[in-house]
């Protein structure tokens, strides 16, 4: 791609000359812009965004110093070379604080003016390649941050402290200090200092029945964008995290104070929800935060104490803080009512996802009685806010792992319209945990699942996926992916892939002589540093020195 250079010089001839003499083609550059004074230059200079400014000191209306002022307040680096006469030499000097890089004194030397250009034009060139680069390394700094995080969420990280590719975010997200290309922050702070707000679009199970799988992840997509914008003023470092539909989580770090009361808050749920709420039911969003101190490891376990808390609490509230209820009302305990009713929740996404009938039939009986018990007596509303809200919680289990067709998933919204009673609400609830025992019990083994994934990863080492992707491709939740694959395994998805690439890249660096750069593509890494860095932490050795080795044993 071609240099644009801007010419200004308020003498005809010399503007000519300098288009015309000058071989720009032959030096890589296109001349956008010819101006005579200050006001027509800084507006070609808006214009065009020009790499290099060609300009005379002396001009009428707005000279050439308070023209270069402009430029640079405007938030322009054009590399700018002034012409001057002898006399002005010290306006030239002065010129040099607008970061000026160069000036040429009149009459002007056109052989020297060439030269000047070519060595400025090649030191452009060189700027531009260097940021070029580390955009693509903040653009890698802030996948692997996103994908880690999420991993950390559903339980799939790997040992605390010892993340892949910890070193290579942290030089590259912070070497020129920069927020990465998506808005939000590349962060990477002690452990213990995280915190976790989980905002949830109320009512988006319903909402979007009738939406495409299209429609639903591009709306996803776009709150997700939102939210990054909103939190930008708010919060120093965070990333926005979808672990599944209708739910976000604001990761952030806790290294400086970044309280998060329901007074800074306020202002992004109010701007949240007129857009939310007008395609949830206009229910809008509701929000839970743990505050700090969690360590990555951590992180799972407090998501899922924020999504019992967002059940335990009435819909009214729109914020609720985890220290708000202790943890035995929201716990796995049975020992009591309260704990009973929430333990029946904890217990169904399990139960659901192993597919464990006899488990799904515990909850049905238990269910059935915590219903005899409160039917008839001044409790009974309170039990049918509670199946309610097992109905709801159960529902987007069953989306998740795509047990119900869309006009079975209508028809239990169209009875929940309805002012059903406990009764009904018991039978509705036992009715779908009987719908998702018959379903699992016809569908794939999990050994079938996780052999068509095994196929998948040999398939696709060169390729850049994810868990979201094998999923897809099988046809389940991220979720309910991850439980089965380490269950099955053994080890985290993370560490699976990783020991099968490195283990690939082993074999073709001691059975061809193919370079690094292609066996790192071969196995699916960009970046030949962060592999290089990834196989010496796998096996000791850097990938030269493998290959000497092997070599040497051969």
């Amino acid at each position: 791609m071609k240099l644009k250079v801007l010419l200004v010089d308020d003498e005809l001839p010399i503007l000519n000359n300098l288009s015309k003499v000058l071989p720009w083609e032959a030096m890589n550059f296109e001349v956008v812009g010819l101006a005579r004074e200050g006001r027509q230059a800084l507006e070609a200079a808006l214009l065009h965004r020009p790499d290099l400014i060609l300009s005379d000191i002396r001009m009428p209306v707005m000279d050439g110093l308070s023209f270069i002022r402009h430029v640079r307040e405007n938030g322009l680096d054009s590399a700018i070379l002034l012409l001057t006469g002898y006399q002005e030499f010290e306006y030239a000097r002065t010129g040099i604080k607008y970061g000026v890089s160069d000036y040429i004194t009149k009459p002007i030397d056109y052989y020297a003016l060439e030269e000047t250009v070519r060595r400025l034009g090649s030191q452009i060139a060189d700027k531009k390649k260097k940021q070029f680069r580390q955009r693509q390394l903040n653009r890698i700094a802030h996948w692997l941050n996103e994908k880690h995080i999420l991993y950390s969420l559903l339980g799939q990280s790997t040992e605390e402290g010892t993340v892949e590719g910890t070193e290579f975010e942290t030089e590259s997200a912070h070497a020129d200090g920069s927020a990465d290309s998506n808005g939000d922050l590349a962060m990477n702070p002690q452990p213990g200092c995280y915190g976790l707000l989980l905002l949830e679009a109320d009512g988006y199970v319903a909402g979007s029945l009738s939406w495409s799988s299209a429609e639903r992840k591009s709306w996803n997509l776009k709150i997700k964008q939102r939210l990054k914008e909103l939190f930008l003023p708010l919060l120093n470092e965070y990333l926005i995290i979808q672990a599944r539909e209708g739910e976000w989580c604001v990761v952030f770090s806790t290294d400086t104070e970044q309280d998060l009361s329901s007074e800074r808050l306020r202002p992004i749920y109010e701007r949240l929800q007129a857009s939310v709420g007008e395609e949830t039911e206009g229910r809008g969003v509701r929000m839970c935060l743990e505050a700090g101190g969690l360590r990555r490891s951590d992180l799972n376990l407090a998501y899922r104490r924020l999504q019992r808390l967002l059940l335990a609490v009435a819909p009214q509230e729109w914020f609720v803080r985890a220290d708000r209820l202790p943890e035995r009302e929201i716990g796995h305990s049975h020992a009591s009512e309260e704990g009973g009713r929430w333990g029946y929740i904890e217990e169904l996404g399990p139960a659901l996802r192993h597919g464990h009938p006899d488990a799904l039939n515990r909850i049905a009986d238990g269910l059935s009685q915590y219903a005899e018990r409160m039917a008839g007596g001044q409790r009974s509303g309170e039990a049918e806010r509670m199946l309610n809200y097992v109905l709801i919680h159960l529902l987007r289990e069953l989306r998740e792992l795509r047990v119900l067709t869309e006009e079975e998933e209508a028809a239990v919204w169209s009875r929940l319209r309805e002012s059903l009673g406990l009764k009904d609400l018991l039978a509705l609830v036992k009715s779908l945990l009987h719908r998702a025992g018959v379903c699992h019990a016809g569908r794939k083994s999990a050994e079938m699942l996780m052999a068509s994934a095994q196929g998948y990863i040999r398939d696709h080492l060169a390729d850049d996926f994810g868990i979201e992707e094998i999923a897809d491709f099988l046809g389940i939740s991220c979720s309910y992916f991850c439980l089965l694959f380490k269950n099955h395994f053994g080890e985290t998805f993370v560490e699976y892939l990783t020991r099968q690439r490195m283990e690939r890249a082993k074999d073709l660096l001691s059975r061809s002589d193919k370079p690094i750069a292609q066996i790192c593509a071969a196995v699916g890494y960009q970046e030949r540093r962060y592999f290089s860095k990834v196989f010496q932490k796998y096996t000791g050795m850097t990938p030269s020195e493998f290959r000497i080795q092997q070599s040497n044993v051969s």
